[in-house]
């Protein structure tokens, strides 16, 4: 199977936690996995996202594999089309597809966490969605699940449609607490009803985001039974 690109409906959605706790589950059922961050904004030398990911996924970190987990790393807290010329840097597309396949041919599975939404511009001519169509990537969707995201969700889908992206499944999150508990089903229903799309469950609301392997659980099991083509 091709690598998984672990995309959002927006920056903030919970997809770092997301792709930690599925690469930490993975790891634990026996799969060689491993995760990989294309650019990572706002970082002095090394990426957060990433080491989030080995602390939440309890995963090795391997010094030779920095230059390929994570091929851009940029002080700017901003969009990597324009972080990168701040710091006098040329995003090119051969070094990021370079990074994957070898990832790709060493583990059984490259977890990409995506960069904000799926729109999101590399450089001026290149968009996120196009690198990931470009890798034959397939698509799981985090979802804050929250009044709005049926629109956002929406939008997602179609744009990763467009680029002819397939669509693994999607992932809610809920994020805060407070929500009107009507409305965050009802995203659960409709979402999937409108779109076609399969809904691999739902993250609770956790008052520490670091320690929900327990509850990320029923995600990872259903996601590994459909990559596995059990179900």
């Amino acid at each position: 199977m091709s690598g998984i690109f672990i995309s959002g409906t927006d920056t903030g959605v919970g997809k770092t936690l997301i792709c930690g706790y599925l690469a930490g589950y993975l790891r634990q059922q026996g799969v060689n996995v491993i995760t990989q961050k294309w650019v990572q904004t706002g970082c002095k030398c090394s990426s957060e996202d990433l080491e989030m990911h080995r602390q939440i996924g309890e995963l090795e970190d391997d010094p030779e594999l920095a230059p390929l987990v994570n091929p851009y790393c940029l002080p700017l807290a901003a969009s990597p089309h324009f972080a990168a010329p701040q710091a006098g840097v040329t995003i090119e597309p051969d070094v990021i597809v370079g990074a994957y396949r070898q990832l790709s041919q060493r583990f059984d599975l490259v977890l990409v966490e995506g960069m904000g939404g799926v729109l999101v511009p590399l450089r001026e001519d290149l968009l996120i969605a196009d690198m990931a169509a470009r890798l034959n990537l397939l698509a799981v969707v985090v979802v804050h699940n929250r009044l709005g995201c049926i629109n956002h969700t929406l939008l997602t889908i179609e744009a990763l449609r467009n680029r002819q992206i397939p669509i693994f499944g999607l992932i809610f999150n809920r994020m805060d607490e407070g929500e009107d508990e009507r409305i965050l089903r009802d995203n659960l229903q409709i979402i999937p009803t409108l779109s076609g799309v399969c809904v691999l469950g739902e993250m609770p609301y956790l008052s520490d985001p670091l320690h929900g392997a327990a509850q990320f659980a029923p995600i990872g099991e259903a996601f590994l039974r459909q990559w596995r083509g059990d179900g």
